[in-house]
């Protein structure tokens, strides 16, 4: 696979993205009432600014692509993308468990996955650090923020 048809791949992923942004927000955030509005009642504003963001990034990409003309074809080797793949997979097991297992079940081993992907060794730490990120991130979100993490099945919600 060249580094061209891997560039025109990721380009379409991002754009079908931002049209199935487009089309959520036109559907079922109008349906709900709530894609109108200002900035703070506007549930549909952050992801269509997110959105214009990467249609704008996507448009850069295209005219660099295309403006340059002719490069030096670059053959690209599949097994270098063996983490990119990893952490991809790991981060959607995550969100397929996240509805079903709770934040607190599920954010400590996945964070202990990304380590492992990222090449750290040092388990014990690991684990420290992956306990310590997830407890203080649901601290700070649940404390100061108001939000509700997921409990999961068997409703696990600390008590801050």
């Amino acid at each position: 696979m060249t580094s061209r048809t891997l560039t025109l791949m990721v380009t379409v992923f991002f754009a079908i993205i931002v049209a199935i942004v487009f089309q959520q927000i036109h559907t079922s955030m109008q349906e709900q009432g709530i894609a109108s509005g200002g900035p703070y009642d506007n549930a549909a504003a952050y992801p269509r600014a997110v959105a214009l963001a990467i249609a704008l990034l996507v448009i850069v990409q295209i005219l660099i692509e295309f403006g340059t003309g002719q490069r030096e074809r670059i053959v690209v080797d599949p097994h270098g993308f063996k983490r990119a793949v990893g952490l991809l997979a790991v981060f959607a097991i995550y969100l397929g468990c996240l509805g079903w297992l709770g934040y607190h079940l599920t954010t400590t081993p996945m964070v202990f996955a990304i380590m492992i992907i990222c090449g750290a060794r040092q388990f014990g730490k690991m684990l420290l650090a992956a306990l310590i990120m997830s407890f203080g991130f649901a601290f700070i979100f649940e404390k100061f923020l108001n939000v509700v993490l997921p409990g999961g099945v068997l409703s696990l919600n600390i008590p801050w």
